[in-house]
């Protein structure tokens, strides 16, 4: 909330003090250093991502929370190694260079465990992508479906078509509801991504059971032209 507020000072203490609290857990990483670039800080930030890559993790760890995370982290990576003047001395090369920029990268995370959020994007041609159906005739393409930790899922696309994009999540709810409440996510919507024009929204929503959902079980939470 306070990143879509742009309050980017308190996000990153925020972020510190989870490090303090989840250190075991690499979500916790990738957070300090998304609230570093945020602050403008992005050589601290690439620094972060490159070591949030190389961190050893308890396997149990690495298994539920990082598996698709890497994707995610690659590509933040590759955007803030397109700044002109940062070191990517230490990066390994075969990161570097990935496909950028992108006309649409939509990121989802949610800030609870044992909780599986679906992302499923929909093209102006009417074509949704998701993890039932990965790739479109576009060229979109989502990320591996992440069923517990707390994201991230990744949907982009090199060369977007021009017209309305819908955003949807399936919230299939959570073992820990009853004591934490409902899960609340962060969706990322960048425009032009990595490229000089790029534009990003935030949106944090609280997600609850009771919310209107389609026949489907998918709830929409945004839209946006290209």
């Amino acid at each position: 909330r306070l990143r879509e507020y742009g309050a980017y000072p308190l996000a990153l203490h925020a972020c510190r003090q989870v490090i303090r609290w989840r250190p075991q857990e690499p979500q916790s990483y990738r957070d300090q250093a998304l609230a570093l670039a945020d602050a403008g800080r992005r050589q601290e930030a690439l620094d972060s991502l490159r070591a949030m890559l190389a961190r050893p993790y308890d396997r149990q760890i690495a298994q539920r929370f990082a598996r698709g995370i890497e994707e995610a982290v690659v590509t933040e990576i590759n955007q803030l190694a397109a700044t002109a003047g940062l070191d990517t001395s230490g990066i390994d090369r075969r990161l570097l260079p990935r496909s950028m920029p992108v006309d649409i990268r939509v990121v989802l995370n949610w800030n609870m465990n044992n909780t599986d959020i679906d992302l499923h994007v929909t093209d102006p041609t009417g074509e949704t992508c998701s993890y039932q159906h990965t790739a479109t005739a576009t060229g979109g393409r989502i990320s591996r479906d992440i069923t517990q930790g707390y994201g991230p899922e990744q949907f982009m696309i090199k060369k977007a078509v021009p017209g309305k994009y819908e955003v949807f999540v399936n919230y299939y709810g959570d073992s820990q509801v009853k004591i934490s409440g409902p899960s609340t996510l962060l969706l990322e919507i960048y425009t032009r991504y990595a490229d000089k024009q790029q534009k990003r929204e935030l949106v944090c929503l609280q997600m609850d059971k009771e919310m209107k959902a389609g026949a489907n079980g998918l709830v929409k939470v945004a839209e946006f032209e290209f």
